[in-house]
């Protein structure tokens, strides 16, 4: 990837994340990165082009080390915390490596329904089809619909927690000093509610009768 690439989707990633993808034109992304509109439509094609290659550069780095992370748990039995933590961590590296604005990005297209959220669901299950096996022997005779509906909002807790420490923290203790949080206890303890979600209730699920069709 050349350096005008790497310039632009760096730009977009952050605009797209704070402002909106409907609300970033191609010329302020083009001042962002220093470059000319005439670059994103040469490496990109489009405004939507561009928006996609955000979106796969670190969507491939995820699902390469959550399938890293899946290989080691393929034989025997596995926990939900062990899932929880194959789910987790892949997201944490992204956060490492600069990648807050990305996570915050997902998010928000999770949130909003802006475009780009086709990338996102196009790929999601299929990205996942070896965790979602995994999850089916985790909680066997779970029905489909529900562990995807556990992954899904899996996801989407992980993002909005990782995609804004800060705001999470000040939710949390607003006086308190960031110190007293640290990102790996914030990660315990986000591992800690995935488990919850992907495991699902310790006994036989009860529908109160209120929400019954």
């Amino acid at each position: 990837m050349s350096s005008t690439e790497q310039r632009l989707i760096a730009a977009a990633e952050r605009l797209f994340a704070e402002q909106g993808v409907g609300a970033v034109s191609l010329r302020t992304v083009m001042q962002a990165a220093e470059t000319n509109v005439a670059a994103i439509h040469y490496h990109f094609g489009s405004k939507e082009g561009l928006l996609d290659a955000v979106l796969r550069g670190r969507l491939d780095q995820v699902t390469g080390e959550r399938n890293a992370a899946l290989a080691g748990l393929a034989e025997g039995e596995v926990t939900a915390r062990e899932l929880a933590v194959a789910f987790v961590r892949p997201v944490v590296a992204v956060l490492g490596s600069g990648g807050e604005h990305w996570i915050r990005l997902v998010g928000r297209l999770l949130t909003t329904d802006e475009k780009g959220l086709s990338t996102l669901s196009d790929s999601f299950l299929q990205r996942n089809a070896r965790f979602v096996e995994l999850l089916e022997r985790e909680s066997p005779g779970t029905p489909r619909r529900t562990l995807d509906f556990r992954l899904t909002q899996a996801m989407q807790l992980t993002l909005n927690v990782l995609g804004d420490i800060e705001r999470v923290r000040r939710l949390v203790a607003p006086d308190a000093d960031p110190r007293a949080w640290p990102l790996d206890e914030v990660v315990a303890d986000l591992v800690d509610v995935v488990t919850a979600v992907l495991a699902g209730p310790s006994g036989e699920r009860q529908i109160p009768p209120s929400f019954r069709s």
